[in-house]
């Protein structure tokens, strides 16, 4: 997310998982507690131009008429948005009440899914934000997988960085599945830590399909995809610990 949180931790994100084996992977389920959003942004430079600003303004209204219009907010996204979900159509995910600005939280929690937010002005710019039904598709292609943060983020903004850390697990996830996978079923939970170099350190299998070809896939797409990008500049702590979930082939209530 591209807002000055109050706090971070424990996050949920979701990223679509499309393969012919119908592989998914379970989403947080929607509650009076949680919400899925999705942004688009638009950025003003710091320090703050007023030319620029209005600019940055126009720019964000007319995108909210756009939707109003009938455009989805999917396209308007991708084409428009200046935030890091921007070729993800916007997605960022699950949020905790608590994790976003009482400003904003308070208004995303009173919409329903499907809701778009009016022009809102945040640190970074302005931005219109769209709640979405989790665990379902926001522009993406198939099913959902669920990432959680385990370790003190120590206020820093994970959104942008996460957004980096999805799309390589999800590249690496694909080019390993086996195609033996689309008669199989299964998850699998794996557990690691992003080093301050973005290494990764202590990985652990902490949810097991009973099937070593699964398993190897899900481990695979962790280990192929180290090194990640180093974490933020002003992250304290030592490392950065995460939880990710890939299911192959779920029963459809089991998605609901």
């Amino acid at each position: 997310m591209t807002f000055a949180w109050i706090r971070f931790s424990p996050l949920l994100l979701s990223f679509a998982l499309p393969s012919p084996a119908q592989i998914a992977a379970a989403a947080p389920t929607p509650n009076s507690d949680s919400i899925c959003l999705s942004e688009i942004l638009i950025s003003t430079p710091q320090p703050y131009d007023p030319a620029q600003v209005a600019d940055a303004q126009h720019k964000a209204d007319g995108a909210r008429d756009a939707i109003r219009q009938g455009a989805r907010f999917e396209d308007i996204a991708k084409k428009y948005s200046e935030g890091p979900s921007a070729a993800d159509g916007g997605a960022l995910g699950a949020f905790r009440r608590g994790q976003l600005p009482k400003q904003i939280e308070d208004k995303v929690f009173a919409m329903k899914a499907g809701d778009v937010s009016d022009v809102i002005r945040t640190k970074q710019g302005f931005a219109v934000l769209q709640v979405t039904e989790c665990g379902r598709e926001t522009g993406g292609h198939g099913g959902f997988g669920t990432l959680y943060i385990l370790s003190d983020t120590h206020g820093v903004d994970f959104g942008p960085y996460l957004t980096k850390v999805l799309h390589d697990l999800r590249d690496n996830w694909y080019r390993l599945i086996p195609k033996a996978a689309s008669t199989r079923k299964g998850e699998v939970g794996v557990e690691f830590s992003i080093g301050k170099d973005g290494a990764v350190k202590k990985m652990r299998l902490v949810a097991t399909s009973g099937d070593t070809m699964l398993d190897r896939a899900a481990w695979g797409a962790v280990t192929a995809s180290n090194p990640f990008p180093a974490l933020p500049n002003g992250f304290t702590g030592p490392n950065l610990a995460l939880r990710i979930h890939f299911y192959y082939n779920p029963d459809e209530g089991k998605l609901d």
